[in-house]
């Protein structure tokens, strides 16, 4: 027994040495090659959902890639292996710049693209029409869109909450995250207080694609602690191995809160920590949600590191509603669907507004 296992050790060392050397014989090209298609293959949490056979992908581009591989060819074969996920949260960064995202489809993009901003304008102009004061944006500027921008009439407060970041550089920054979360919740804080006699509040987080801090906002709405959904992170293995469905809470703020009639306007770029807000308060007697589903691109982003300061994100976690319902690519389901379209911008009028005032009326 002793010889066998003194033999079977030898030649343990013996193949781990020869894997060390045929390893150190990579490439930089070749190694990072070898690091992306792993973490993916050791990570990612929907090969499954998106038909994607990530073996077959690695016998495809890996016979592309050698010594003589430059940096832009390379990226260019990260992005047609990735390209089928079309998973919005996977990314590919140099340094602080963003090189490439996937393209996550929606319908509501291909409907007003070029002109979106025209379309918050109609919302803007249908709450004026309806006796609301004129819109005010507080907060950073971004893509010369206010964080928030707010307006009431006599009963009812208006908010919308354009993304879930106050500037673009927390996103980078873990200690930046931090001050960027308490200034979003320091300013949202405000609005509410200048909200308190108000009856009921609109939330808009249409076009919200995230960032941070969505819970933290939810939580100035919540009455009670309560399971809101559920969450299972991807485990090294099998390409389905995932650990048990935690249940996520929200609990109430201890400082600001309203706890009057809610509705939150969505659609299908209302994404990742926009998400996370909508689907704290979905449960909620006093909530109700208006519009289409959100993106369902809900997973926080799981990052790793290559060579020549190049980095890259990708999904890990499956979210999974209270009667465990994947919410990947489905969203988090509207309970009145209406849909926005380019005649919107025409007649002149937002018909999620009008039937967010007649809810709440």
């Amino acid at each position: 027994m002793k010889l066998k296992s003194f033999l079977a050790i030898t030649l343990l060392i013996i193949s781990f040495t020869a894997t060390s050397q045929a390893s150190k014989k990579l490439s930089k090209p070749e190694k990072d090659f070898e690091t992306f298609w792993t973490t993916f293959k050791d990570n990612y949490a929907f090969f499954k959902l998106k038909k994607v056979n990530w073996d077959d992908t690695y016998k495809k581009f890996r016979p592309l890639v050698s010594s003589k591989t430059k940096e832009k060819e390379l990226l260019e074969i990260f992005e047609e292996m990735i390209t089928p996920l079309k998973d919005g949260h996977i990314t590919i960064s140099k340094g602080d710049e963003v090189v490439y995202k996937v393209k996550k489809q929606s319908a509501f993009l291909d409907e007003f693209k070029g002109t979106e901003n025209k379309l918050w304008e109609t919302s803007f102009t249908t709450l004026e029409n309806n006796g609301f004061s004129k819109i005010k944006g507080s907060g950073p500027i971004f893509k010369n869109n206010y964080l928030y921008n707010s307006a009431k009439s006599n009963d009812i407060g208006y908010i919308r909450i354009s993304r879930c970041f106050g500037n673009l550089e927390s996103l980078f920054d873990d200690n930046k995250e931090k001050e960027d979360i308490q200034l979003m919740l320091t300013l949202f804080d405000s609005i509410l207080n200048s909200f308190a006699e108000t009856k009921a509040i609109i939330i808009d987080m249409r076009s919200n694609g995230g960032g941070h801090g969505g819970d933290l906002l939810a939580s100035r709405f919540a009455s009670e602690k309560r399971i809101t959904h559920y969450k299972s992170i991807r485990q090294k293995g099998d390409y389905e191995n995932f650990t048990n469905p935690e249940p996520i809470y929200i609990s109430p703020n201890e400082g600001v809160r309203y706890l009057k009639p809610i509705v939150i306007l969505t659609n299908d770029k209302t994404a990742s920590s926009a998400e996370d807000f909508t689907i704290s308060l979905y449960q909620q007697p006093n909530v109700t949600t208006i519009g289409t589903n959100t993106s369902g691109m809900m997973s926080d982003m799981f990052g790793a590191d290559l060579s020549n300061k190049i980095s890259f994100t990708l999904s890990n976690q499956r979210y999974y509603s209270t009667t465990n319902e994947l919410l990947e690519d489905v969203g988090v389901p509207v309970k009145i669907e209406i849909k926005n379209t380019k005649k919107d911008i025409e007649n002149q009028y937002d018909p999620a507004i009008l039937k967010a005032l007649e809810v709440l009326k």
